[in-house]
């Protein structure tokens, strides 16, 4: 990266670089700023400032900064004001006369020349007084969503105050600066955490303080550290369970913070259950800022002789999620339902913007009736697009047809649906037909490939931790060639765990094998598996036996 970019790309993180134009025309006027007058003096080994304001703006490079006297090397032509000339397009230098007497110093910018004479000597004015300070403090923790206050205090007793000036201490960046004038001031500089890049990075700030004959001053401070913020979103449970079953709880956990210098953040997600909060799990993972994991709690539930419902919280250090589960207790469970979902059919593949159709088998499991609200959940970002309220009876079956009216997408579209009883969940992935077409925007005919898909066997039962593989076999019943994904599907919760590409002619099937490593569960844990196409679906149930 050229170094203008870069002063570009640092100062826009802190809101502070505005774009100039520092372009290519001609300098046709350089103006003194600090000193304001031709002739100034300074203290051997006090720094001194030197600004120029150019008409039109210049790059820093464009400056020719020169000494004529005895300390020709002591003015600095680019650091630390490099990127405040690039902002300003004002040549500015610094400097440190340790040898006694008289100084010329000039800038030249195409052709057109100043210059300062400057005396060296004892019987100068002392430098101007500066002190920085942080709110909060280095000793403090924030996270990039609190804001951060840096306070500078300048004096100087000859009462010729004129500029302060900030910088970030990373890369003596330009952030900002303050006129002032008299004998005393004070600054204040507010900025959001996650804007504070060289406090994120342990650099401190600092604060130049310039007075009307160029006498220069610098303090620095730390800022406190600032720590990514650990969000977390509690995505699914397996509630309702009967009392003694194992509770899951998925979370999702994201990181927001700066990707290069909190880069793998820790988390460690607690699960806290109860009107009396009692923690009964957590986990500890590491996801990369900008990005979030899946993690999956869980705990046994107590045996209780009535059903109980009660808040589950997963927190985080910095964020927590709730909601509310139910415990079937012993003397209901032969009352309650158990609504499970043993198939799924579609009118899919749909064109955009006509209605998707989806109707759910439910099967009542349990001993009593089960009165729910079925759901119908798509897309990857899963939305709900459908309730419906149903009542079956104990041991009985019953069919319902949700649906909605989908996006007039212009190219053809594969997501997952999803039908929900709170109970259970069954997941198969449909097709959108583009508008403009085949999906290739040649104008054909549709791909008429339909894939089949049948589970043919499992290594179930496993031990949690052990590979649990699913056989199954795919046929492309329908009239054309086609290419699809073929992909596992496990939990209450589905997620995706292994995913195979097959291309089949009209006729043609393929045996495919898939499978994952399964969670080291320490109870049992019975839950289910579907594969899927675009086009249809099986399912099984499998148990993971329990390490404990």
């Amino acid at each position: 990266m050229r170094r203008r970019e870069y002063v570009t790309a640092v100062g826009s993180s802190v809101g502070a670089i505005a774009t100039t134009r520092v372009g290519g025309a001609q300098t046709s006027a350089l103006e003194r700023v600090v000193p304001a007058e031709r002739t100034t003096a300074v203290r051997p080994g006090d720094g001194i400032g030197f600004e120029a304001a150019a008409s039109p703006g210049v790059e820093p490079q464009a400056a020719d900064w020169r000494v004529d006297g005895p300390d020709g090397d002591a003015v600095t032509p680019y650091d630390p004001f490099y990127s405040y000339t690039y902002v300003t397009g004002n040549p500015a230098a610094s400097g440190q006369f340790d040898e006694s007497g008289t100084h010329e110093v000039s800038v030249t910018v195409d052709g057109t020349t100043i210059t300062w004479s400057v005396e060296v000597t004892e019987n100068a004015p002392a430098p101007p007084s500066v002190d920085a300070t942080s709110d909060p403090g280095p000793d403090a923790t924030i996270t990039v969503r609190d804001d951060v206050e840096v306070t500078a205090s300048a004096a100087d007793e000859s009462g010729t105050l004129r500029r302060l000036f900030w910088q970030e201490g990373r890369n003596a960046t330009y952030v900002d600066s303050a006129l002032l004038s008299g004998s005393t001031a004070t600054v204040t500089y507010a900025i959001a955490g996650r804007d504070a890049i060289w406090f994120i990075g342990g650099y401190p700030m600092m604060a130049w303080v310039a007075c009307r004959d160029g006498r220069l001053s610098v303090a620095r401070t730390k800022g406190p550290s600032i720590a990514a913020v650990r969000d977390v979103r509690i995505t699914g449970t397996n509630a309702p369970v009967r009392s003694g079953e194992v509770l899951v709880v998925d979370a999702e956990i994201a990181i927001d913070g700066d990707s290069t210098y909190h880069a793998f953040v820790e988390a460690t997600p607690e699960l806290i259950v109860g009107h009396d909060p009692t923690r009964v799990d957590s986990e500890t993972v590491e996801v990369f800022a900008g990005n979030s994991e899946t993690v999956r709690l869980e705990f046994t539930t107590a045996t209780v002789r009535n059903t109980q419902t009660f808040p589950v919280r997963v927190e985080t250090r910095h964020a927590a999620s709730e909601t509310d589960v139910t415990v079937i207790g012993t003397d209901d469970a032969e009352s309650h339902g158990h609504l499970e979902v043993t198939d799924l059919e579609t009118n899919a593949p749909v064109t955009g913007g006509e209605r998707l159709e989806v109707t759910a088998t439910l099967d009542n499991s349990g001993d009593g009736p089960a009165s729910r609200d079925v759901e119908l959940v798509v897309g990857d970002d899963p939305t709900t697009v459908d309730t419906r309220g149903v009542t079956v009876g104990a041991g009985e079956t019953t069919t319902v047809t949700l649906g909605y009216e989908t996006y007039p997408v212009e190219n053809d579209d594969q997501f997952p649906i999803s039908v929900e009883t709170g109970d259970d969940t069954a997941t198969r992935s449909v097709l959108v037909y583009g508008r403009s077409g085949d999906g290739n925007g040649d104008g054909g005919e549709r791909d008429e490939a339909t894939f089949a898909v049948s589970i043919t066997g499992t290594n179930a039962p496993v031990t949690g931790g052990e590979w649990l593989s699913v056989t199954a076999v795919v046929e492309n019943v329908g009239s054309a060639p086609g290419r699809h994904d073929t992909k596992l599907v496990v939990g209450r919760s589905p997620e995706v765990v292994d995913t195979l590409r097959v291309s089949l002619n009209p006729g043609q099937s393929q045996r495919l094998a898939l499978g994952y490593e399964t969670y080291p569960v320490t109870n049992d844990d019975t839950f289910p598996i579907v594969v899927r196409s675009p086009h249809a679906s099986d399912r099984r149930t499998v148990t993971v036996h329990g390490t404990g």
